[in-house]
């Protein structure tokens, strides 16, 4: 049975994100619903700034079908609310997806481009939004924010392709082979910090930030050797990623299909501490994070967030997780304080 109206006038943005009837109409709405919470926000106007905040949140969220799955509805608004009043109960199934920012309006409108007759292009992202980029080739390259990208204007037919890549990129390359073994002229080669990526398969992503470089292989095969090293490269298949760090070359199995989600507007985490989704934040959006308790750092989650901007993005990480969590436009600083 619905609440009366009046039960609503008071209501805040954590109220309404733990309301039964109000989960059941952004998730589940039906005229009958929609004409319910249209009275409320015509009866309560200073309520339809927290109703549209709260929708947006709510939408952003999307759980497991094995967590609905065999459980009646009272069941299954109990476990969402149990998991919006979070690190009460453990976050496992719960999954959070976000988006970068939209890109602006005029393609190349944010982005520095850098060119000059017999000089590489240089392509950078400011933070917050996405680039694609279509290369000599033919080959697209999706940039993400806080990232560069520079190559040659022109490739010559008889010439390896070569990119060089700062902070995060996802690379589709086009085969110019038509035989199983690539020509010198065919070859495409990543360079990134301290690695060297031999292309031998179509798509992959590439991390190189805060000094650690991460290859992810989604199709196909890469080489991957190291500057100024003479070892035998080292051989990724699909599903599999290497990492580099203290001179060292590890691989291992990964999801790379989430790994490299971020291009396609959605990031996912797997028991990931609150440290590693805060040093994203940083590089995406550019904002400094300043805790009040460093145990919060520990903290981990698994899920994914999606959301068209930053704003929503920090209040359903800090409703999931019991925080407050403010940005400071002024001083670039998010601060992370406990409720």
């Amino acid at each position: 049975m619905k609440k009366q109206i009046s039960a609503y006038e008071t209501y805040t943005l954590a109220e309404l994100i733990n309301d039964q009837d109000f989960l059941l109409w952004v998730l589940h709405p039906d005229e009958k619903s929609d004409l319910h919470w249209q009275s409320i926000e015509n009866t309560y106007p200073k309520l339809q700034r927290s109703i549209s905040e709260a929708r947006a949140i709510v939408q952003s969220m999307r759980f497991e079908k094995d967590v609905l799955a065999k459980k009646e509805q009272d069941e299954l608004w109990n476990t969402i609310q149990s998991k919006t009043t979070l690190l009460k109960t453990p976050v496992r199934k719960l999954w959070y997806r976000y988006a970068v920012a939209a890109v602006l309006a005029g393609a190349l409108l944010g982005i520095g481009i850098l060119y000059q007759v017999n000089q590489p292009i240089a392509i950078n992202t400011p933070y917050g939004q996405l680039k694609t980029i279509t290369l000599p080739d033919g080959s697209l390259v999706t940039l993400n924010a806080n990232s560069t990208i520079k190559y040659d204007k022109d490739w010559s037919k008889n010439e390896i392709r070569e990119v060089w890549i700062e902070g995060e990129a996802f690379l589709k390359v086009k085969h110019l082979h038509t035989s199983g073994k690539i020509a010198e002229r065919e070859r495409f080669v990543v360079h990134t910090g301290d690695v060297n990526v031999e292309v031998l398969g179509t798509s992959f992503n590439v991390n190189d930030r805060r000094g650690r470089t991460e290859v992810a292989l989604l199709e196909g095969k890469i080489s991957l050797g190291l500057n100024g090293a003479t070892a035998k490269p080292l051989i990724l298949a699909p599903g599999d990623i290497a990492e580099f760090e203290h001179g060292k070359l590890i691989k291992k199995p990964i999801n790379v299909a989430e790994y490299a989600s971020w291009k396609d507007g959605r990031l996912y985490f797997k028991d990931v501490p609150l440290a590693k989704i805060f040093n994203d934040i940083e590089d995406i959006y550019g904002y400094k994070v300043v805790v009040d308790n460093p145990e919060i750092l520990k903290k981990t989650i698994s899920g994914s967030l999606s959301t068209q901007n930053e704003q929503v993005l920090f209040k359903a990480l800090g409703m999931t997780l019991n925080l407050n969590i403010t940005p400071n436009q002024d001083t670039k600083e998010l601060m992370i304080t406990t409720k």
